[in-house]
């Protein structure tokens, strides 16, 4: 019996129920795999059902013409992560709130953050982590951000005339 073999079923159980591609077992207890962004609700309720119930963090990405997340979801032995990624040009994930509710803020801060619109988070809500009075047009973590420009034209950030 292999070492991997939760692991694999895993990442065989991804690639044939959401088409994932570049799935991988990284190491033992990690599998990663990319999914269509129209799956990533589903695949996320399916991976919850299957006992991993823990949403352990989402990072955002910026890879030059696409944005994306990645969604680290364990059962406390294995970690999962989903990348699914979106055009720069019109960046959309659907939310996955339904099934993990505790993700609101790390869906908040890819909108902040990166620019990228998250379907389906409940109206009304505050900006994270970014305050309600910084430029929505400007998104510190792309790599195109210019902090020197962002300065420039924040009073705030004026020097002192002596």
């Amino acid at each position: 019996m292999s070492e991997l073999q939760i692991e694999e079923k895993m990442k065989a159980a991804l690639e044939a129920k959401f088409q994932a591609a570049n799935a991988i077992v990284q190491r033992k207890n990690r599998v990663w795999a990319e999914i269509e962004p129209s799956k990533l609700p589903e695949a996320m309720a399916w991976l919850k059902a299957e006992g991993y119930g823990h949403l352990a963090t989402v990072t955002g990405f910026d890879e030059g013409e696409n944005l994306g997340a990645y969604y680290h979801v364990t059962d406390t032995h294995v970690l999962v992560t989903l990348k699914a990624k979106t055009p720069r040009a019109n960046p959309v994930l659907p939310s996955v709130l339904k099934t993990f509710p505790g993700g609101l803020s790390y869906e908040l801060e890819l909108q902040d953050m990166l620019g990228i619109k998250v379907e389906g988070l409940p109206p009304g809500q505050r900006r994270y982590p970014l305050d309600e009075d910084f430029p929505t047009d400007q998104y510190p973590l792309r790599k195109d951000w210019k902090t020197e420009e962002y300065l420039a034209k924040n009073p705030l950030f004026k020097p002192e005339a002596k």
